[in-house]
This record gives structure tokens, sequence and C-alpha cells, in this order.
């Protein structure tokens, strides 16, 4: 897979990934704007924002725009995390013009209307109640608050503060302020031309224009005393348990940071299999227990996570900790590490085929690491991995003294 990038005169940064043999196309509009960026007043002023751009546009109102999106089959969402939010669309590429002309429109012509506002609070808070009785969810919202400081920036990229403080004019000042070229990126991936995507993106990006913006962004410290988060929900009927360790952002050099997420998502991968291994398999104690590693440019984590009855969460949280402490005093077995990479491969190169999946990814990429074009080498530098890269990781990031802890349980 080759990935081809260019910068319009505007600023807005172009990646390209043609794949023709797919006969779908994903296109990306990232922006980099997210839940950290954000006053803890206004927390969910990121989210708010990627609503209403679906709601209507100087050109079209939301029932045009769902209108297009029903005749010509294109599938479109968008999502808001810590540090980007993300606008995308997957069509058939015959009609890949359509879908570019609507992407285009909403992100860059939305009108905020007074009454749509309105309405859309109950949707979105309707949203934020599911990802509240979602356990997995309340995990992955929790666990950067047990291991870092930055209390104001970490919480969750959706909140229930929009109900009543989250005003339009509030909502046009950072829309005006953070959605400007230089400070975007458009991914566009599958059934295309590298030429035809960079005609596309010329005709539909390149008249906008705007000051340029960036946030103020910085490292984020971790705690000096990790802490035990205890959660207590009437609405669920079995337990979570999460263990997560701190790990750096890894903005920057797009070399080194792409050296250092494949070395962590082998960890990752590496841990995820002894632990699946001890906890489901000999002890019978959960269905789903991992371990994922969750990169962002400010701040990272690594977690280990299962479900269960309540009971049995002091046993699994006793086996992960046992399996962290294990890893450290003795590293890792070269066979392992070579099944490791072997699977990594082949999801690496599975991946490639899900146009929406990859085309997130590069955009991410490149707003977080710098180049979307880090995709392109990940299987080279999963070749490149070896016992030492990974024995420094394990020895920077894992501590087994020092970790965060989320226990969910029933009330």
């Amino acid at each position: 897979m080759k990935v081809y990038r260019r910068v319009l005169e505007n600023g807005l940064r172009v990646l390209v990934a043609p794949r023709k043999s797919l006969e779908s196309v994903a296109i990306v509009i990232g922006v980099n704007f997210g839940s950290i960026d954000e006053s803890k007043r206004l927390n969910g002023l990121a989210h708010f924002i990627e609503h209403m751009l679906f709601k209507g546009t100087r050109k079209r109102s939301w029932t045009q725009i769902n209108e297009i999106t029903r005749s010509y089959g294109i599938l479109y969402n968008a999502e808001t995390d810590y540090e980007a939010t993300m606008y995308e669309a997957v069509v058939y590429r015959r009609y890949l013009d359509k879908a570019m002309d609507l992407i285009s429109d909403m992100v860059r012509n939305p009108v905020f209307d007074s009454k749509e506002l309105k309405l859309e609070r109950g949707p979105i808070l309707h949203e934020i109640a599911m990802r509240r009785e979602d356990p997995d969810s309340i995990l992955y919202d929790n666990m950067p608050r047990t291991i870092f400081s930055e209390d104001g920036k970490l919480m969750p990229p959706d909140s229930g503060a929009i109900a009543s403080r989250i005003r339009r004019q509030d909502l046009v000042k950072a829309y005006e302020k953070y959605y400007n070229p230089r400070n975007m990126s458009l991914t566009i991936y599958g059934g295309i031309s590298a030429d035809e995507a960079f005609e596309l993106a010329k005709k539909y990006m390149s008249g906008f224009n705007r000051k340029h913006v960036a946030p103020e962004r910085h490292a984020f410290q971790e705690r000096k005393r990790t802490e035990k988060l205890y959660i207590r929900k009437k609405d669920i009927e079995r337990g979570e348990i999460g263990i997560g360790f701190p790990c750096r952002g890894i903005a920057g050099d797009a070399g080194t940071a792409l050296a250092e997420y494949v070395a962590m998502d082998a960890i990752a991968e590496l841990l995820s299999n002894r632990i699946y291994d001890k906890v489901r398999e000999e002890h019978g104690l959960s269905y789903d227990p991992g371990v994922d590693y969750e990169p962002y440019g400010t701040f990272g984590y690594l977690m280990a996570s299962a479900g269960a009855a309540t009971a049995k969460l002091e046993s699994i949280k006793s086996i992960m900790l046992s399996e962290f402490a294990r890893l450290k005093r003795g590293g890792v077995r070269k066979t392992e590490l070579d099944e490791v990479k072997k699977g990594l491969g082949i999801k690496y190169a599975m991946g490639l085929d899900h146009v929406l999946d990859s085309a997130i990814e590069i955009s991410e990429m490149e707003l977080m690491y710098g180049d979307g074009r880090m995709l392109e080498h990940i299987q080279g530098e999963l070749e490149k991995l070896d016992m030492k890269t990974i024995l420094r990781y394990i020895k920077e990031y894992i501590t087994p003294s020092k970790y965060g802890e989320i226990i969910l349980r029933k009330a």
C-alpha cells in the first residue's frame, strides 16, 4: 500500500491511499480539536459541534443531507475523541463526487441553527447515557483520570454539561477558531487513483480559508500516586475491572512515533494472550479478558480489562498483576515474540481491506503524530521489532506497584 500526501495552498493536508481493487471509497476529514481542548465548564463542546454539522449548512437542510445519503448509499458518521474529531463517509466509488460535495459542505458551511441546536440536545444526552451504561466505555472514559494529573483536561469526550451550559455562541466561537484548513486533514482511501483524489480535494476544499489557530497542548503529567476508582451502578448485571499503566504521548517525529506505536502494540498483544490464557482458559473467570494500548499525542496508556461476576473481580485482578510482574521480571521468549509479530502482521494486512478503519487510522496518525504516511511503513517497522526494543518499553512503562485501577460493580 502506498499513501500519497500533498498540502493544498490553504494548508489542508491531503492523504490518498489508492486501492484500485476495492469498489468502495472512504473519506475522512479530521479536525485537530477534541475534549482536552475544552474548558472544564464547556466539556462536551467538541462533541456538540460534531452533531451540529449534520443539522444543516448554508446550502442544505438536514432533510436534504439525509436525502443525499439515502439516494446514493452514502454511509456517514462522525466521532469525537480527546484530541480529534473525525467526519466520515463511505461510498461506492461511482458516487464519490457526491459524497465529497456533501461532507465538505458540512465541514465548511454549518449554520448552527438555534432551533436545531435545541432539538439536538436530546439525542446527544441519549448517546451519553448509552455510553455511561456500557461497562467497557466506563473503563476507557475514566482510566486516564486515574493515572494522569490533568483532571480538568481528562473529562470524557462527551459530557452532560451540554444540557445547560453550552450555548450557540460557544459552538460558533470554537468552530471558527479551530475548524481551519491548517488544523485539519483530508484522507481518501479505496478505489480511486491518487490524481483523481487530489483533484477532488482541490475542487471541494481549496476555497476554504480561515485564520490558523491550533490548540495549545502539553505532555500530560503522571500522578505521583495513581488512583483506584470504585464505581457502583444499579443497571448492570456484570462487573468490570481495568488495570492501567501510563505511557507518554507520542506526538512529534513520525519515525520515532511509529517505532513506539508498533512496539507497544506488540506488548499489548503479548500481554493480552497471556492474560486470556490464564483468566479465561485456565481459570474460567471471564469471557473477554484482554489488553489494549491507547496512544494519543499528549498521553497514552496500556490497560488490561475483563468483565465478570463481581465476586470474581479480585481474582482476575490478582492474575492480571501477576502477569504484568512476570513480564517485568522475566521478559519475553523469542518464540513468543515471533508469534506475536506474525499475528500482528496478519491483522495489519487484513485491516487494509477495511476502507473506513484505514482512513481513520491515517487521519489520526496525521493529526496526532505528524504524518499519515506512517501506516505505509507499519509492516516494515513490525519486521524490525526486536527483543531489545520490547524490553526497553517494558522497563519504561510497566511498574507493577504503580497502576490505575477501576472496579465497576452492581450497586
